[in-house]
Parts: C-alpha cells; sequence; structure tokens
C-alpha cells in the first residue's frame, strides 16, 4: 500500500506543483465569531440514533433523524472564487448511526450550482462530481488518547500532509480515515492513527479499508428535507449573518430553474467498532466526536462541522498557479472546531447492550428542586462546588494553578451542560494569566498555549481557566476541565507535567492545582481589564448604553524609547477594534488583519522621549456585549536609548516578554521608570489628532484638515466634533481653543 500512495504522490506532483511554492496565511477579512442559525451541530440534542445500515450505494436506510451536524450549501471558496472549477468540495451535512457491532457515517455533499449553471459547464462537469480527490472522515474515539496532528512523521515528495493534504489538527481526533471521492479510483482508502508524536506514516500506523473491515459506498441523492445555503454573496463574511442571502435550495429556483438532486453526492461508511478500540456501550455511555472534509488534493475546503476561521481564511487570496482560483485549495488549515457527537452529549442520549454485556436497572431520577448545584470538576485540579444558585443567578468556576515552573505549552477542553449553564466568558479571558487561543465556538470550549519566548507565569498563583455562567435551570451538574498537555522547558528539553491527560508525578514540578466555585452577580454592562506583562493593571466597569471604550497604556522614563514590539489581545466577541495607535511613535506599523490581535511595532534611531507620563500604546474598541472583558498588552521587547559622548547606548528593559533591572548597564545607572493602564470612555472630546490628550495639536489638525493639508483618516470626526453639533466645521476649531483655554 505504501508503494501505491507513493505512485499518487508522485503523479500529484507532476500535475500539481509546477512551481516551488511558499504558501503565507493572510487571514480574510471577515470577522470570526458566531456562525449564522443555519450552522448547526448536535441539532435538537441528536447524537444519531441505533440502526445498522446495508452499505449499498442507496441512501434508503438513513433518515434526518441521525443527523449530528449541518452546514450550509454554496459556502465553499469556490463561490467567493474559483467557480469555474469542476471540482466542489460542499460539505453539508453529517449522519451516524451504529448497532453492537459497527459504527455507521452519512457523509452530505451538495452542488447546487445547477440552478445558475447549464448541465456539463464549469462546476456541472462530469455530472457535478468531486472525481479521484481526497474526503476525509475524523474520528475522537478517546478524547484521553494522543491526539494526530494531521502530518507524516516523515514528509513524502514535500508535503507533510497525508495523502498530500496539509492540515493541522488542534482539536482532538485519533482516527482518520482517507478515501477517494471516486469510489474505485484515487488510491487505496485508509485509516491512519497516532504514534507517540502525533503523527502518522503509511506501514505502522496506516490500516487499509479492506483490512480493517470498513466499507464505503455513493448515492447520487440528498436525504435533507431542506437544503439551506448561500444564494448572492460577495463576502465571507455573510456565514456570520442571518440576514445574508439564504435560500432553501430545495424550493429555491435560479436563473436556470430549480436544484436536481442527482448532482449531490450522499456517501455512507461502515466502520467495525472494533477496528477503532471501542464498544457501542462506551459510545452510549461516553460518546465520540466525528468531523468530515471535502478536498482539493492540497488542502481541505469544506467541513462539517463548518470550521469557518480555517475554510475561508484565504478564499480571496491567489493559488500557486493562477489568480482565478483560490488560495485555499493549497493553505494548510488549523482544524480547531469542536466535532459533532454521537451517541452521549446531546439531550437523549442513545442505550445500546453489546452483545457481551447486560443492560443495567434503571432507577428512577431524584427530584429536581428549584435551584441548581455546580460541580467543578477535572483530571488535574481538586473538585469543588456551589449550592443554591437560582436561576438568572452567575457562577464563576476557577481552576487555580501555582507552580514552580513556567508553562511552556498546554492543551485542555472544558465541558458544560448547555441545558443548566449558559457561558458567559469569552476567548482569552478564559484564560486570564496565559491567554491561550481559545475555540470557544461550540461546547466543550477548546483551548491551548505555546510560547517558549514568553511562557505563562504561575509561580505566583493564577486562574489556569476561569469560566463565568449563568444558570438557566435547576438540578446538579459539572463543569469539567480536562487537561490534556501541559509542558515547561528545561533548558531546550520539553518536560511533561500532564501527557496524554496524565498528569506526570516525576515531573520535576511543583505544581497545586485547586479548584474554586462561587456565585456573584451579573454585570448589567460591560466590566474591561486592562492588563498587561510590563503596565499596571487598571479596570473599569461601564454602564450597558456605553458603546465605546479606550484603553490606554502609558509610560514614563527618564531616558528614551529607541525600539519596541508588542501584542494586544482581546476578545472579538465583546469588542471591535476601531483604532489602534502609539502617539508618540509615528513610524509605529501594526497588523490587524486578526481578530482579537494587534502587533505592533518600531523602531526610532531618533529616539522617542517619554520624559512625562504619556501613551504608550492606546486603543479605542466599540462594545459588542456586556459581562467581563480583558484586553492585554503583551510587550515582547522594549529598548531604551541614551547617547554618550556622540555614541548610541542600548539596553532592554523588555526581553522576550522578560522586564530587566537595566541600571547596572553603562549609561542607565540612573534610569527610572513608571507605568500606568487607563480604561475609560472611549474618545476623548476634542482629541482631534488621536494623541489621546488635549493639547494646542488638536485645533491645528483641524485647521490643516480644513486647509486640505490632511485626510480625513488622520483625525478623528467624532472627537474633533467639540461643540457636538454633528458635524466638522471651523466653528469646532473655536471650541476647542476654548476648551484649552479652560484647562490653562
Amino acid at each position: 500500500m505504501k508503494t501505491q500512495k507513493k505512485l499518487i504522490s508522485i503523479l500529484l506532483v507532476a500535475a500539481l506543483l509546477i512551481t516551488t511554492l511558499v504558501v503565507v496565511s493572510v487571514p480574510a477579512s471577515a470577522a470570526t465569531g458566531t456562525l449564522a442559525s443555519y450552522y448547526k451541530t448536535n441539532p435538537d440534542g441528536k447524537v444519531g440514533k441505533q440502526a445498522t445500515i446495508t452499505i449499498d450505494g442507496n441512501a434508503s436506510d438513513w433518515s434526518e433523524d441521525m443527523m449530528i451536524a449541518q452546514s450550509a450549501a454554496w459556502d465553499c471558496p469556490n463561490h467567493w472564487k474559483g467557480s469555474h472549477e469542476n471540482s466542489l468540495a460542499d460539505c453539508y451535512a453529517l449522519f451516524a448511526a451504529y448497532d453492537s457491532t459497527n459504527l455507521y457515517i452519512g457523509m452530505q455533499f451538495v452542488n447546487t450550482t445547477d440552478t445558475w449553471q447549464n448541465a456539463g459547464d464549469q462546476s456541472l462537469m462530469d455530472n457535478g462530481k468531486m472525481g479521484s480527490v481526497p474526503i476525509v472522515l475524523g474520528l475522537s474515539v478517546d478524547p484521553n488518547s494522543k491526539g494526530m496532528t494531521g502530518k507524516l512523521a516523515t514528509p513524502e515528495n514535500g508535503k507533510s500532509g497525508i495523502w498530500g493534504v496539509e492540515s493541522t489538527f488542534q482539536t482532538h481526533v485519533d482516527h482518520l480515515f482517507f478515501m477517494s471521492a471516486k469510489i474505485g479510483d484515487g488510491g487505496t482508502p485508509a485509516m491512519f492513527t497516532a504514534d507517540s508524536n502525533g503523527t502518522t506514516d503509511y506501514t505502522t500506523h496506516c490500516t487499509s479499508f479492506t483490512q480493517a473491515g470498513i466499507t464505503y459506498n455513493m448515492a447520487d441523492t440528498n436525504i435533507c428535507s431542506h437544503i439551506w445555503g448561500l444564494n448572492y454573496s460577495d463576502s465571507t463574511d455573510d456565514v456570520y449573518s442571518d440576514s445574508a442571502d439564504w435560500v432553501d435550495y430545495k424550493t429555491f429556483t435560479g436563473s436556470k430553474g430549480k436544484h436536481d438532486t442527482k448532482y449531490d453526492s450522499f456517501y455512507e461508511m461502515k466502520i467495525p467498532l472494533s477496528a477503532i478500540g471501542t464498544t457501542a456501550t462506551n459510545i452510549a455511555n461516553n460518546g465520540i466526536g466525528a468531523i468530515f472534509f471535502g478536498t482539493r488534493n492540497e488542502s481541505m475546503l469544506d467541513c462539517v462541522p463548518f470550521d469557518a476561521a480555517s475554510m475561508l481564511d484565504n478564499t480571496m487570496q491567489e493559488y500557486h498557479a493562477g489568480d482565478n482560483t483560490s488560495l485555499e485549495k493549497e493553505d494548510d488549515d488549523l482544524i480547531t472546531v469542536p466535532l459533532a457527537r454521537i451517541g452521549k452529549g446531546g439531550s437523549t442520549p442513545v442505550i445500546v447492550t453489546d452483545p457481551t454485556t447486560t443492560t443495567e436497572p434503571t432507577t428512577s431520577p431524584e427530584p429536581v428542586g428549584t435551584t441548581l448545584k455546580v460541580n467543578s470538576k477535572s483530571n488535574m485540579f481538586q473538585t469543588s462546588s456551589e449550592s443554591d444558585l437560582e436561576v438568572g443567578d452567575t457562577v464563576t468556576v476557577s481552576y487555580n494553578l501555582t507552580s514552580n515552573k513556567k508553562i511552556n505549552s498546554a492543551d485542555w477542553s472544558l465541558a458544560y451542560d448547555s441545558s443548566k449553564l449558559k457561558l458567559n466568558t469569552a476567548g482569552a479571558d478564559l484564560c486570564p494569566v496565559s491567554g491561550d487561543t481559545v475555540n470557544d465556538s461550540g461546547n466543550p470550549v477548546y483551548g491551548n498555549f505555546t510560547d517558549s519566548d514568553n511562557p505563562a507565569d504561575f509561580t505566583a498563583g493564577g486562574a489556569f481557566v476561569e469560566a463565568e455562567f449563568e444558570v438557566l435551570a435547576p438540578g446538579t451538574t459539572d463543569v469539567t476541565l480536562t487537561v490534556n498537555e501541559m509542558n515547561y522547558l528545561n533548558g531546550t528539553s520539553v518536560v511533561s507535567i500532564v501527557d496524554n491527560g496524565v498528569v506526570q508525578t516525576s515531573s520535576g514540578a511543583t505544581v497545586t492545582a485547586t479548584s474554586e466555585t462561587a456565585s456573584g452577580q451579573t454585570i448589567d454592562g460591560l466590566l474591561v481589564n486592562g492588563k498587561s506583562n510590563f503596565f499596571d493593571p487598571a479596570s473599569t466597569t461601564f454602564d450597558k448604553n456605553v458603546n465605546k471604550v479606550t484603553v490606554a497604556y502609558k509610560f514614563k522614563a527618564s531616558k528614551s524609547v529607541i525600539n519596541s514590539t508588542w501584542k494586544l489581545t482581546y476578545d472579538s466577541k465583546k469588542l471591535s477594534l476601531d483604532s489602534v495607535s502609539m502617539p508618540k511613535a509615528p513610524s509605529a506599523s501594526f497588523n490587524t488583519n486578526t481578530a482579537g490581535l494587534v502587533e505592533g511595532t518600531f523602531t526610532d534611531a531618533d529616539l522617542v522621549s517619554f520624559s512625562s507620563m504619556d501613551n504608550f500604546v492606546l486603543a479605542t474598541f466599540s462594545v459588542l456585549g456586556t459581562g467581563k472583558t480583558t484586553v492585554n498588552l503583551n510587550v515582547i521587547d522594549l529598548g531604551i536609548g541614551v547617547v554618550v559622548s556622540g555614541d548610541m547606548k542600548t539596553a532592554d528593559l523588555v526581553q522576550d516578554g522578560v522586564v530587566k533591572d537595566i541600571t547596572s548597564q553603562s549609561g542607565f545607572s540612573g534610569f527610572t521608570y513608571s507605568t500606568e493602564t487607563e480604561v475609560r470612555v472611549g474618545f476623548l472630546l476634542g482629541d482631534a489628532n488621536k494623541d489621546g490628550k488635549l493639547s494646542v495639536l488638536d485645533p491645528t489638525a483641524l485647521q490643516r484638515y480644513f486647509a486640505e493639508y490632511r485626510t480625513l483618516n488622520s483625525i478623528d470626526p467624532i472627537a474633533g466634533d467639540a461643540n457636538q453639533d454633528g458635524y466638522l466645521s471651523i466653528r469646532d476649531v473655536t471650541q476647542l481653543q476654548r476648551m484649552l483655554a479652560e484647562i490653562a
């Protein structure tokens, strides 16, 4: 089999990799957020059902009550770039069933382009089918097992992805199934598992479908009663909007008529439970996760459940072989979306008995009172509880960590019962110390942190994960934090504190892991915490009617600044960035392409003076939500400069995120500095030039604008409207001069 796969890889390289390729990930303009309501994972608590399916290319055994996830039609990259292509990997819905011996998976693909194209044209070539391209199924059978990275241990022909399909899994999967969309063509279908590093190969960790007893087939049909999808769209942002042009392709009539489901493809699979090391009882009691993908040989293009952050991030960038098709065909997709659950995870678990087991007798449930008890649980942290919570109360679960070692990397998931609790905390706010990358689009919530240069410091203690919930219903419920990995660096060696979910008692680290569950009051507005590894913290609670907030990080130093690099993170579900600046450093540059992240840098050999307390970084946001949120400025490097006898001397006040004492260095013996952080209402009236303060420069900026020496984007039209009459005029200059006279 390995020889066959090598031959296929060589043919793909010959056909597709004509030029040397360097792919740079350029995020799309779409701000990640809540997907439109047409995207559903485990809708209405559906987790598959007990049934036996015949794999015969006839979908009559399948039914909609087996649907565990739904995406949307015509939301694949081809919609916006490359609609002429004949291979359309448009994933729509995922189905599941199981009996005592087998797991059954159904994967519904759609091709609705027949509503605007003629038969045989463009994406309807080859009867609208995908041809010999890989389709992929991912399963998470044991969440405590080693997760797969999606990579080969030894790349082949310059490709590190399985079958040449580049992807990187952050979401836990322990089985990946690769098969051709054209059954019987395109390579030997196989199941891949992980080695000790999470990578795989074409030998030891590869089992052909034939060896594993796995079968699959395809029917030219669509078993869904509705096919919701985008009609006209000129932006990938539409996948986040219910007000976009959504239609039901089961009834919609386009310029070429109604959709014919003969262009759709339904793939059905039978996977012996023994092949994936599980039983029907385990599926019913603990559940397994599932996701499937459509590809174009080199990269994944669409998936269910839908991961918009990876499937659409490079949509409008150019493919290396031609600018009329999308870079999505070849980028390396980071998969972070939570999986759909099979057997357990919905509101009605399916009970199945294995042939070798018996059903345990059922007992009547304990009566439910009027209050809720919340238990915080974890494989690493101690258990704590909070009782007598009323519906509408808030409860905060904190997993507190103290460690004598700084944490280099960690990976975790947080699960809760969404029928009893609503998660109020989002994004990096869940990790107030480390500011992890978090996927909170589903339940469980997933997070990870990796930074060797700036490890997370828990030496003084702090919340590893902290989540606030609103109580929705009475009873008893658990919030469970599973720490999959936690590591620290010992020199250049990585030492595991937690490995594959198991706490390592011989790690060499002294760790105290406690939890705290406490009730609280709902914030009727927004609490903004301004945090930093360098600047003093500050917080302000704003009234719910406030729509703009500003976080100002201020600096004063006895010597000047020569350079700095930093990262500013914020929760893009609660805040939308309006502007960011370094008022004292006009040469500074900013990268704001990723929602929730700003990267800033500047170097000025002429030195920048902060002899008085002044704004170092100034960020203004529009308010999107209420509750608690954190804006965190991580200063990576901050250089101080001084000219001594005509020579420039420099010292790193902050280096790789660590604050240094530079007073022992030549030229810096008397160096002093101080910091402040201010969190305030979003704009300062009269601050026309956007430097965060009122000065004579503000009326000057307006006068220069009126004289057409400056463009509108060089001033703040809201703050510059000093007389608040709704528009800019010379009267605002006069009002500003009056304001400055009063200050003086």
